[in-house]
């Protein structure tokens, strides 16, 4: 065989083992219950059960005595919702279409797990831990419970973008109590040990706050497997744990994950749990990717797996079978500006290709030191041929909200570009600079504007198109009061980026602050074309300032004409509805906005339900707006203003005693002036004469 022939006969080798199906033994249907549990961000080389020496997991060393240990499983993006999205669905990144955590929507046709298994009669119910899995991005498909709330009980913006794990799992157990029989699909996600890391002081005496949190998460599953069993479902039932990618502890650079593709942020654990303990205690070495997890399960069922689906049943692998595992991370594109990078995993070498390759040699150096492409050159070849022939199908995210983008920003997902052409920075060469970005945003929140500026300057000299620095450096001159360099930080990045509708946007609400009326009306109508919804809802917020409620209307029917279940503009048009006095249809657009939120599943809303009932009152139906000043202080009992006039609707009705109820517990919720300063004045009102000279005595 001439050299030519050999190299072809790699190539079709390595592109055979990157879609090989194996044909598993007819499997017997076992419709038993089915429970995936996916820890977020968790390295395989950071658990006892695969050699690591420095950690506490108890309960995942138990559960391993029970299941199938998968040696080399990969992750195909390190972020949380390409990488889920593939677990569910069986396909790559390039195949389902969601190549990042912004911007991205899993459609709604392509065939998931749950979707397949609610066919089939089962339950299909999920909790999940943080922001970047919200129904909205279309993960939540096929499930008949998904619970994606958050914790909001502060505003610190990590906190309101992610839930503690052990809340996660009262959720979904809670679900699970109202289910009975085997048909059961439960998915449990925990956010431990994303950042930031915060452990509980019982896990924080690890060598690291990571593992402080790897041994938390550690815990609440325990929790939960003794819950199955106490369900009498954990024997029957078949359960994955895993995670959806690693995380890169400064191994290569990268502190955290989403940049880099070494295996410290790609290699995960996966262990599957059988029914009636077969195969307890198994290895398998061969390689395996998370698009194996959908087709492994539904085959050990007896079901049918769609022919879409571009994994195989992991557990029928034939001994000795040589797979390679497609991986990619658009990230360093998508918010840096930098070139995007891919990379297949056989059962021995690992091939990253960016501007460069790099090929390492996984059973000589798993930490991935040293580059082995001069001693390998055919192995390079072919592995390089194979990655060539994927069709990776990039398209550029859609507009994304600000607020998404702020509460993703908080847990380490910073950048907001989307680099073109071919030329782009290689990001390994840069990783160093999101340290820098990330230092520059603490800086930022903690009010030193010096040290802020200082980072973001040396940012900006080396990396330019950094939309992110320049944003930043806009906010803080204006945080000093500088708005002219405030001004000149947005245009010159409005120069390096025309058609950014977020730089367009910032310079329209300086503009309008600063008295440019008609700059800022143009710059918020350039952005139109980029982000229409943000942009008419800028328009809107104007003309509402200046007083110009017809134009304001226009501008706000015009927003929610392109996001009609967007809630911020569903508020928006009934605030100016409200000043129109158009009573009826500000109940309207309100009750949409509570509809979206209760169904979506999204965080409340404050003041959501006092306008709700401050409209009803003017519509005279009294005993709805009782109930709706009601839900107010109930969903944010600090708000005086609710507790106020929940007690004057009850004194209208004739019911002085609970009026009076009403407002002694706003007081003990609220031991405050302000409060007290309230219950007073709703005394007067009432005509209690008695009880606020009472309260007025109780301040003194």
């Amino acid at each position: 065989m001439n050299n030519r022939h050999r190299l072809l006969a790699l190539v079709f080798l390595a592109l055979a083992a990157c879609t090989r199906r194996e044909t598993p033994a007819a499997p017997q249907p076992e419709a038993g219950p089915v429970f995936i549990i996916s820890i977020d961000t968790l390295r395989s080389d950071h658990l006892p059960v695969y050699g690591f020496r420095g950690g506490s997991t108890p309960a995942i060393d138990r559960f391993r005595g029970d299941a199938v240990l998968f040696q080399r499983a990969f992750s195909h993006c390190p972020q949380t919702l390409p990488s889920h999205a593939s677990m569910l669905t069986g396909l790559l990144p390039p195949d389902h279409g969601v190549r990042d955590n912004l911007g991205y929507v899993l459609r709604e046709e392509i065939p998931t797990l749950p979707a397949l298994l609610k066919e089939q009669g089962y339950a299909t119910g999920a909790a999940v831990s943080t922001h970047v899995l919200r129904r909205s991005t279309g993960i939540s498909h096929g499930f008949d419970f998904y619970d994606d709330e958050i914790d909001n009980a502060t505003a610190n913006a990590s906190t309101s973008a992610e839930r503690n794990g052990d809340r996660t799992r009262e959720a979904l157990e809670h679900w699970l109590d109202q289910t009975s029989g085997d048909r059961v699909f439960g998915f449990l996600h925990l956010y431990e040990p994303h950042t930031p890391y915060h452990p509980p002081a019982e896990y924080a005496n690890l060598p690291t706050k990571y593992d402080g949190e790897i041994a938390y998460a550690d815990a609440i599953v325990g929790r939960f497997l003794d819950y199955l069993r106490k369900r009498g479902w954990y024997d029957r039932a078949l359960i994955v744990v895993m995670s959806d990618h690693g995380e890169g502890l400064g191994d290569h650079g990268e502190d955290e994950h989403g940049i880099l593709l070494y295996r410290e942020a790609i290699q995960v654990p996966l262990l599957i749990k059988l029914p009636n303990g077969e195969r307890h205690g198994a290895t398998v070495g061969e390689t395996v990717g998370l698009t194996d997890v959908a087709p492994t399960i539904l085959a050990r069922l007896g079901m049918q797996t769609p022919a879409a689906m571009r994994g195989a049943n992991a557990l029928s692998l034939a001994a000795g079978t040589d797979r390679t595992i497609f991986s990619e991370t658009y990230f360093p594109r998508l918010h840096f500006g930098w070139h995007e990078l891919t990379s297949l995993a056989d059962q021995r070498f690992h091939l990253i290709a960016g501007k460069g390759r790099e090929l390492y040699d996984d059973a000589a150096d798993p930490r991935e030191t040293r580059d082995v492409s001069d001693e390998n050159r055919r192995v390079l070849a072919a592995m390089s041929a194979a990655l060539q022939t994927i069709d990776l199908k990039f398209a550029a995210p859609s507009a994304v909200d600000p607020e998404d983008q702020r509460k993703l920003a908080a847990l380490g997902y910073v950048g907001s570009t989307v680099g073109t052409g071919t030329d782009l920075p290689d990001p390994r060469g840069r990783v160093h600079v999101v340290r820098m970005l990330l230092d520059a945003m603490r800086s930022f929140e903690a009010g030193q504007n010096a040290k802020t500026l200082a980072t973001l300057d040396a940012i900006i000299r080396d990396n330019p198109n950094m939309i992110d620095a320049w944003a930043l450096r806009a906010r803080t001159y204006r945080r000093q009061g500088d708005n002219a360099k405030a001004f000149e930080a947005l245009k010159s990045a409005m120069q390096r980026f025309p058609n950014d509708p977020s730089i367009a946007l910032a310079l329209a609400d300086l503009m309008f602050q600063t008295g440019d009326y008609e700059g800022a009306k143009q710059h918020a109508q350039l952005a139109i074309q980029g982000n229409a919804t943000l942009a008419y809802e800028a328009l809107a917020h104007m003309a509402l300032e200046r007083g110009n409620m017809d134009e304001a209307a226009q501008d706000a029917a015009l927003a929610l004409k392109e996001s009609p279940s967007r809630t911020a503009t569903l508020r928006l048009l009934a605030d100016i509805r409200k000043r129109q006095e158009h009573w009826d249809d500000q109940l309207s657009l309100l009750d949409r906005a509570a509809s979206e939120i209760e169904t979506r599943h999204l965080a409340p809303v404050e003041d959501l339900h006092f306008d709700r009932g401050e409209a009803l009152l003017h519509l005279q139906r009294g005993p709805e707006s009782e109930e709706a000043f009601a839900t107010e202080t109930r969903l944010f009992p600090k708000n005086l203003k609710a507790w106020g006039s929940l007690a004057l609707v009850r004194a209208a009705k004739g019911d002085p005693k609970a009026a009076k109820t009403t407002l002694q517990e706003m007081l003990r919720e609220n031991p405050t002036p302000a409060a007290a300063r309230v219950a007073m004045e709703t005394f007067e009102a009432m005509g209690d004469r008695a009880s606020a000279a009472e309260v007025r005595k109780g301040t003194k």
